[in-house]
């Protein structure tokens, strides 16, 4: 029996981008602009399948610097345009967390959180120690803003 309060079982990672909300959920939801800016410094994003709704599939390849692959799989179990995304996330065999990502406009941009709830403070973790979650989510932002700033503003 565990006793982890949801706090423990979180990662929470937020950036005000520079950018209108929409451009932002354009960016984050458009498999075109996906691979232009997905994953943390170093990686590459190949899509395998993108199907962008309600009880849809998400799944793309993690390329490493090294080479090494990753698959990921996430379902999509709500999509509420241009404010809100919530998943499933994991390999296509097991779910490792559920992902919320909401955009809420400011008035220098847009507030995006990356909310990861793990089943268990221990899975939360050794997702921390081993893949380095928190640094590469910061990346991960700062590749996106770069991307919007570049190509869609």
């Amino acid at each position: 029996m565990t006793t982890d309060t949801i706090a423990d079982r979180e990662v929470v990672i937020t950036r005000i981008l520079n950018a209108p909300r929409e451009l932002v959920w354009e960016a984050w939801t458009n498999p075109k602009h996906i691979v232009n800016w997905w994953g943390p410094d170093g990686f590459t994003t190949t899509i395998e399948k993108m199907d962008f709704r309600v009880g849809g599939e998400w799944r793309y390849m993690m390329i490493g610097p090294d080479g090494s692959r990753y698959p990921n799989h996430m379902v999509y179990k709500e999509i509420t345009p241009p404010s809100k995304l919530v998943s499933d996330h994991g390999d296509g065999e097991r779910v490792w967390f559920e992902v919320s990502v909401t955009l809420q406009e400011t008035g220098s941009g847009t507030l995006v959180t990356l909310r990861q709830l793990f089943p268990s403070k221990e899975s939360r973790d050794e997702v921390v120690e081993k893949s380095g979650a928190i640094e590469g989510g910061k990346q991960h932002f700062a590749k996106l803003e770069a991307y919007i700033k570049a190509s869609l503003s």
